[in-house]
């Protein structure tokens, strides 16, 4: 019997010397790059509309506003705006803050501007939002001087304008 018992103590002291196996963790670190293009898009621009001009009347025709949007990057600043020259006596202030510009449509002379209005900033992405972009606007208003004689036309003149920011 003792030499049982012996043996089981061996035994014994011999499993404690045995090592157990333990957990063990390991960290790098590492960048998350990216390189991003600031970029604005333009929404589509509703006509701008004189309405009815009656050759030689008696005031300014004026008219009925409408509006550009731009949706760009956040926190780009420094814009400008032009009209192009393209169109039949079509002209163009330089590149300003106020696109300023001016035509001939069916006789008629008018004057066209697109003046900035307050930006809405967008916001920040999170770990649970994309955040969203900031939005540009921009009125575009025209006037027709008084006492215009006009060209002989038949139904609805158009004139195709453009806009162009710069950021």
């Amino acid at each position: 019997m003792k030499i049982t018992l012996w043996m089981l103590a061996g035994l014994a002291s011999l499993l404690a010397v045995v090592p157990t196996a333990q957990a063990a963790t390991v960290a790098g670190n590492f960048n998350v790059t990216v390189s991003l293009t600031s970029v604005c898009t333009i929404g589509a621009i509703n006509d701008l509309a004189f309405g009815t001009y009656t050759a030689f009347q008696v005031g300014v025709q004026t008219a009925t506003p409408t509006s550009a949007t731009l949706t760009c990057t956040r926190g780009l600043t420094g814009f400008t705006a032009a009209f192009d020259t393209v169109a039949a006596g079509a002209t163009a202030a330089a590149t300003a803050t106020n696109a300023i510009g001016a035509g001939v449509l069916a006789g008629l002379q008018y004057d066209i501007t697109a003046t900035p209005g307050t930006v809405t900033s967008g916001t920040a992405a999170t770990d649970s939002s994309i955040g969203t972009s900031d939005s540009h606007p921009y009125t575009i208003s025209g006037t027709m001087p008084s006492a215009q004689a006009g060209v002989l036309s038949a139904g609805l003149q158009t004139q195709l304008r453009t806009l162009t920011i710069t950021y």
